[in-house]
């Protein structure tokens, strides 16, 4: 069960709980009297809070009004008043920037528009930026009446290091030669604040491969958790700008940096023995690079080198001379040729020219490949090391910096072992109690708890990852705890051993709150999304690919002792888990549930909706999606908390109408661009412009059906057309225009048919985990239209007139050439050889046509009757409806039928519980006794137990049940549709959602014939209202509602901005 929830994203138990970020508050030296609007919730390229270290030059600023309680005073809401209320339309707005709080109540801007008359609620801010700057804001704007708002509370970002030379002297460092079966490493700096000076602001600058946490004087910097996250780190490494002033002391003060490998370093020949990690899982596995030594002595001014090993170079990568003992003669150049190894070979080449001459011997190394043809160029194995600046400004106008480099302390520390997808392992005995504090003891009398020598020695200067590689800012959210679950029970299936369940299953970490135990003890815990018969954790959802890709899954923990006990997480990795198993207490240790607690993690999105309705099976549903998309937003995408934990695009793409609804993603889907940028293939050969099918690409790289799949990589395009629909942002697809359009091309020249085949495009994995087949052809050519469309309205957005025009022409040929190459005429449907077969007409070969427009119009109810009868006949493990959709077909199925006013459809599905079926999933089986709490990968419940792509029916909960949709036309929900649709034996559905614009709601109540519709509709928004009626019934509306028509069993009304309006069918 939840408990002490810690942050705004927790879960209540209707749904999401909806949460604003107030902005710092601000002393107005020039504000007005408040008027009937007020402005909120300013955000920066999508962030709500006070985000530091940006690197977007030219961010987009947005904003919310709403009424002010003057208001309710306002004619408008007089009876019989047919006038606009204030906060039904933004007539203008004025946004003003400063670099404080001070200058801007001064006016002393660095940028405004002034009054624009507009109803747009976004900006690109239009300044010039420099590194290091803070900048705060503050929006007014005029309302319906063309009445001045007051200037909102300001807000604030500070800008990132914009230029790779803002670094400085920092140089990546690490712990000297450590091999990869040591224990991971601690940094430490110490550095003294002089007690004479004030502090006027103080930033860290960090990035630690593969992760990294940091501390000074002991004091946590950040509630972020697993910093920095995913990365190609041949073409990027994220870094994190902390603001320390709050940390600092006058005198001694310390930095501490503890290193995990992360998905840096991913090897299953990193074991320890010792705690029985013998063989360790991952999915996939790192890929050493280049590594060996000198041939031959090599002078000063030479560019090239004779080496032992010429394996595992890159031409246009990083080759490293002279590696070893500290780094202090180390060299790094790009790579330009690679021969033949020995004294006797050609070498390999490279510019510039060495500055110094290196010995035979010295050790040489290799980065990955950062001009990626086919290769995974993401999986290249990169030890720890991180890269830092300390920058500290006083109010005399001083200045100390302190970087990285070899005044540097390191020690191997109590993290013995750190694997992403097996585990870690830590060892508190080897603790150095204090190493972070002020005036700690870094030199080599330093000892453990256990009195051996912890052994600090002096950083050494470690190599890029690649010289390719650039230090970036994240705009996305940062991974933060969300909820702590307290055990729901405890079993002991078997002696020693103990199995606690926490009633959901989560993603994140099991912390351990151990009594007093003695020194050496080691506790394992297992995490599991099942169990076996025995009662047992069973983790086979957790691995994946055979033993052959390892078995141990665990994290353990060796206590030192303590009498007043042990509390212990791990930092560096996560699971899913509804259970952990623990085995290792001591003989007569008998736990309690408080020795484990379940800690969620997740990209802290802002939580966009909320849902619920009478129907207990629905609310369970629901909730399921809606652990499952959470458990699915980390640093980045993932596909499962599991076995793979990589980012497939078709995985988060297709079921991004239910994602959205509950989690709100603008800000998230900018730093998933870069990513899908990075994961472009950018070399010269037949596979360039290709996007793998996961990014970051760590496995399998770009070829074959796991790499090569146009439903996937299109998120390229689908990306920044969905920032566009869902939050108006149009600079994301300014800005990667090219990419799209390299991406267009490779499908083209390598994808696209010719003669017969002339605009079809076959998909290697069709509709994947489908219950059905569908033929590639057909989710292929629908993926091929699907982005052509997008293209035409986004090359028409950014001024690519030429283009547009193009894809426009072309969008409508690939219509024409799907419905000859697939639509049967005798039969009214689609099927996979169209007039010349009868075969391959499944589920989703009509609801991709019908979700796409493909479907002629007087073909149309004709294919939504096929889709209807193919739902009804599919049953193949007993009777009644079931979908059979997978990753491409199920989302387009459940809005086919809602678009068809069919959701009686829907909801007979529903009621099934026999495979293929929600149902199926929620039923009491031996390894989910209570039935699974998040959505399985696929039907069989094979497989990952926590997945996105089958919580596609979500959707329709929001846009179905309650009825909130974006009208036609409408772009990040200005214009709305409410209708809601009462079937089976609902007697009630209510549904949020945070739009740009504000918050809508839809919540409705049956009681007989009665039907009550409550909806709020956001500031500067309209909604038409269709209320349903039956018969001779009459709807009672609120005055501001104008009744527009009847149509379809609905009395439809145009309604502008308000709260709570109701309307009752009687």
């Amino acid at each position: 069960m939840p408990v002490n929830k810690p942050s705004r994203r927790a879960l209540t138990a209707m749904g999401l709980v909806l949460a604003m970020v107030v902005p710092f508050t601000a002393t107005e030296a020039n504000a007005v009297a408040p008027g009937n609007v007020e402005v909120k919730r300013l955000g920066v390229d999508g962030r709500y809070d006070t985000p530091l270290g940006l690197d977007d030059v030219l961010p987009v600023l947005s904003w919310q009004a709403a009424e002010t309680g003057r208001a309710r005073s306002h004619p408008c809401y007089r009876p019989g008043a047919v006038i606009a209320c204030p906060a039904d339309k933004q007539t203008a707005y004025e946004v003003q920037a400063a670099e404080s709080e001070a200058k801007l109540a001064a006016g002393d801007l660095i940028w405004t528009t002034g009054r624009v008359a507009s109803s747009d609620q976004r900006v690109t801010f239009g300044g010039a930026l420099r590194s290091r700057q803070t900048v705060v804001w503050r929006v007014r704007v005029w309302d319906a009446d063309e009445q001045e708002s007051a200037w909102s509370a300001p807000a604030k970002w500070t800008v990132g290091l914009l230029e790779q030379s803002d670094w400085g002297q920092a140089r990546w460092i690490d712990y000297p030669d450590r091999t990869e079966n040591q224990a991971l490493p601690l940094f430490a700096r110490q550095f003294t604040v002089p007690g004479t000076k004030q502090i006027a602001d103080a930033r860290l600058y960090l990035s630690g491969v593969g992760l990294h946490h940091t501390v000074i004087n002991r004091k946590e910097l950040t509630d972020e958790v697993l910093a920095p996250g995913y990365s190609n780190y041949q073409l990027s490494s994220e870094y994190r700008t902390y603001d320390i002033k709050h940390a600092l002391r006058a005198g001694d003060n310390t930095i501490g940096v503890e290193i995990g490998n992360g998905p840096a370093y991913v090897r299953r020949s990193v074991t320890n023995p010792a705690v029985g990690r013998t063989s360790p899982y991952s999915w996939w596995q790192s890929q050493p690079k280049g590594n060996g030594t000198l041939a031959a002595a090599v002078a000063a001014g030479a560019s090239n080198v004779k080496v032992d090993n010429v394996a595992n170079y890159h031409v246009g990568g990083t080759i490293n001379v002279d590696t070893g003992q500290g780094g202090d003669r180390l060299e790094s150049r790009v790579i330009t040729q690679i021969g033949t190894a020995s004294a006797a070979g050609t070498g390999i080449g490279f510019n510039p020219p060495l500055s110094a001459g290196h010995a035979v011997g010295a050790k040489v190394t290799g980065s990955g490949n950062n001009i990626a043809a086919s290769d995974a160029s993401a999986g290249a194995a990169v030890t720890p090391r991180l890269i830092g600046r300390i920058e500290i400004d006083y109010t005399d106008g001083s200045s100390d910096t302190i970087v990285t480099d070899r005044s540097w302390r390191t020690a191997l520390g109590p993290l013995v072992t750190d694997a992403w997808y097996s585990g870690s392992d830590y060892d508190a005995r080897r603790e150095q109690v204090g190493w972070d504090k002020p005036g700690s003891n870094l030199t080599e009398t330093a000892r453990r708890r256990d009195g051996s020598l912890t052994g600090w020695v002096s950083a050494g200067i470690a190599p890029p990852p690649n010289l390719a590689t650039k230090l970036v800012a994240r705009t996305a959210e940062p991974i933060r705890e969300q909820e702590r679950f307290r055990p729901v029970s405890v079993t002991n299936p078997a002696p020693g051993t103990w199995v606690f369940d926490f009633g959901q299953n989560i993603v994140g970490w099991p912390k351990l709150n151990l009594g007093q135990v003695p020194a050496g003890t080691t506790v394992r815990m297992s995490p599991a999304e099942s169990l076996n018969a025995d009662g047992t954790v069973n983790q086979a959802s957790l691995m994946g690919g055979g033993g052959g890709r390892g078995t141990n899954l665990f994290n353990t923990y060796t206590a030192y002792g303590s009498a007043d006990g042990e509390v212990w997480n791990p930092q560096f990795n996560y699971f899913g888990m509804q259970w952990v198993q623990v085995t290792g207490l001591p003989e007569g240790y008998t736990p309690t549930a408080d020795l484990v607690t379940g800690i969620r993690l997740q990209g802290d999105t802002p939580v966009a909706g909320a849902f619920t309705s009478s129907s207990a099976r629905v609310n369970r549903i629901h909730t399921m999606a809606r652990y499952s998309f959470a458990g699915n937003i980390m640093s980045v995408f993932t596909d499962c908390p599991g076995r793979e934990k990589l980012s497939y695009p078709a995985d988060y793409t297709m079921p991004m109408g239910s994602i959205h609804r509950n989690f709100e993603l603008d800000a998230f889907f900018r730093t998933t661009m870069r990513h899908l940028v990075e994961g472009q293939s950018v070399a010269d050969t037949s596979m360039a412009g290709n996007v793998a099918l996961k990014t970051p690409v760590y496995d399998w790289g770009y070829t074959g059906q796991f790499g090569d799949e146009i439903n996937w990589g299109n998120a390229i395009v689908l990306v920044p057309a969905m920032l566009y629909e869902l939050y108006g942002d149009t600079r994301t697809m300014t800005r990667y225009y090219d990419q799209m359009v390299k991406f267009v091309d490779y499908i083209q020249r390598q994808k696209v048919g010719t003669g017969a085949d002339a605009h079809i495009v076959n998909a290697a994995l069709s509709d994947w985990v489908s219950a059905e087949p569908t033929s590639g052809r057909i989710t292929g050519t629908w993926g091929y239209y699907i982005m052509i469309t997008k293209m035409a309205e986004m090359a028409r957005l950014t001024g690519h007139t030429a283009d547009a025009a193009e894809y426009g022409q072309l969008a409508t040929q690939i219509k024409d050439a799907f419905n000859r190459a697939f639509f049967n005429d005798a039969l009214g449907r689609y099927t996979a050889n169209g007039n010349a077969g009868t075969t391959g007409g499944s589920q989703a070969a009509q609801a991709l046509a019908l979700d796409a427009g493909l479907v002629p119009a007087d073909k149309r109810q004709g294919v939504l009757n096929a889709l209807v009868d193919l739902i009804y006949a599919f049953h193949p493990n007993g009777d009644g409806p079931h979908f059979s959709g997978g990753t491409i077909g199920m989302a387009p199925t459940v809005r086919a039928l809602m678009d068809g006013n069919r959701d009686d459809v829907i909801w007979d599905v529903l009621q099934e519980d026999d495979q293929p079926s929600y149902g199926f999933f929620m039923a009491a089986t031996p390894a989910n006794p209570g039935g699974m709490t998040t959505i399985g990968e696929n039907w069989s419940r094979g497989s990952s137990k926590n997945h996105m792509i089958l919580a596609q029916i979500e959707e329709w909960f929001h846009a179905g049940l309650a009825g909130i949709r974006s009208a036609p036309g409408s772009i990040a929900y200005d214009k709305l549709v409410i209708q809601p649709k009462s079937v089976g034996d609902l007697t009630s559905a209510e549904s949020s959602y945070s739009t740009p614009q504000g918050v809508v709601k839809s919540g409705w109540t049956k009681e007989g014939s009665r039907f009550k519709l409550k909806v709020t509709v956001p500031p500067n928004t309209t909604a038409e209202v269709r209320v349903p009626t039956t018969g001779q019934q009459t709807v009672i509306a609120p005055a501001r509602a104008s009744f527009v028509r009847a149509e379809g069993g609905y009395s439809v009304y145009s309604v502008p901005s308000g709260k709570d309006y109701v309307f009752v069918t009687q």
